[in-house]
């Protein structure tokens, strides 16, 4: 019996076959993703125009295969599987104020640079649209100009913790004809005199310095608020204080690390009830974070915005204050003066009466 010889295969015809293959195979992997039809259409500027149905289309057929996201959960269960479906960009722009010209490709990127740390530039920006008080005078690493005019034989300065941990707080070095005096919990480098900063009155004449200088220091001390009417005890009328410590940073020199501060919790130290007129304020050295994956399910990856590491005062004590009179309740109401806590925030509930 002859053979039957073997039909050949085109060269088309097994293109097509495996064309055809892929096809299924996209359309069944598309199947199993979330599409999100605002997503896609404004991911890719080529297809923006394109109905729901003839972006599905689109999808299964070339965007799969061209390696382009039908949704945020498409995007973070390819690059950050642990987050595809914890992360909400509406609440991530609406949270960050992320303009809606920036395009949901690209806001699932920042939300993944933010969650991988990533590298600092420009786009980091959004992450501090608030009205958050930013330090002008007093930025970090950027006062030494404005300590510099104090800088003559007659002027005398107290630095509160003076003790050198490291080259770059040796701040007498700003101050080298001036009359210095550096007072710390402990003896060290730049140390003249061992006090404990909640009793310098007990040390130092009423109102004899220019100018009083403290950095990294107010979050070690148990009640900053009795050093600070301590200062205005031993400042002249006409002088000046500069504070820097922290808002967000990591705990350190346990068991004594007491607070962190916003510039608000600093102006309300430094109060007109002591004396004090503040010049400059505010926060600096912002930082990029997120909630880790120890964090409550719920908040696992959420990003944290308007986070900044340092907060600073300068304050000019413009009167002296009545010593023997002088007390914090009553001074309470230069603390608040006519402020409220704000009613409508974003942490509020509007409850309804239920009768």
């Amino acid at each position: 019996m002859e053979k039957q010889p073997k039909k050949s295969t085109s060269p088309s015809t097994s293109m097509s076959e495996n064309k055809k293959m892929t096809s299924q195979k996209s359309s069944e992997i598309a199947s199993k993703l979330r599409f999100n039809y605002k997503f896609y259409t404004k991911s890719y500027p080529d297809i923006s125009n394109l109905d729901e149905t003839s972006a599905r289309i689109h999808f299964a057929e070339k965007g799969i295969l061209e390696k382009r996201f039908c949704s945020p959960y498409h995007f973070f269960k390819d690059r950050k599987p642990e987050y595809a479906g914890a992360i909400s960009i509406k609440k991530f722009r609406k949270h960050n104020k992320i303009s809606q010209s920036i395009s949901p490709l690209k806001t699932c990127e920042l939300i993944l640079n933010h969650l991988n740390y990533g590298t600092p530039s420009a786009e980091d920006e959004v992450f501090f649209q608030s009205k958050t008080k930013r330090s002008t005078i007093g930025k970090h690493g950027q006062i030494h100009p404005w300590a510099a005019r104090f800088n003559n034989p007659d002027t005398k300065v107290l630095e509160i913790g003076s003790r050198c941990v490291s080259s770059q707080a040796h701040w007498k070095r700003f101050f080298p004809d001036v009359q210095y005096t550096g007072i710390d919990i402990m003896d060290g480098e730049n140390v003249d005199l061992v006090i404990d900063a909640h009793r310098l009155s007990e040390y130092f004449d009423k109102e004899s310095f220019d100018l009083v200088i403290s950095f990294a220091v107010f979050e070690h001390l148990a009640m900053p608020w009795i050093v600070v009417e301590e200062i205005s005890k031993v400042l002249k009328v006409g002088g000046h204080v500069a504070i820097e410590t922290h808002f967000s940073f990591s705990e350190h020199e346990l068991p004594w690390h007491f607070f962190q501060f916003n510039c608000t919790a600093l102006e309300s130290m430094f109060n007109q009830a002591l004396g004090f007129e503040v010049i400059d304020s505010g926060l600096d050295s912002p930082i990029v974070g997120r909630f880790a994956d120890q964090a409550a399910p719920h908040l696992r990856g959420k990003p944290v915005n308007d986070l900044y590491c340092h907060s600073s005062i300068i304050a000019l004590k413009s009167n002296s204050f009545d010593q023997e009179m002088f007390n914090w309740r009553k001074a309470l109401s230069t603390v608040v003066k006519n402020t409220m806590y704000p009613k409508n925030t974003g942490f509020s509930r509007n409850w309804k009466n239920q009768n």
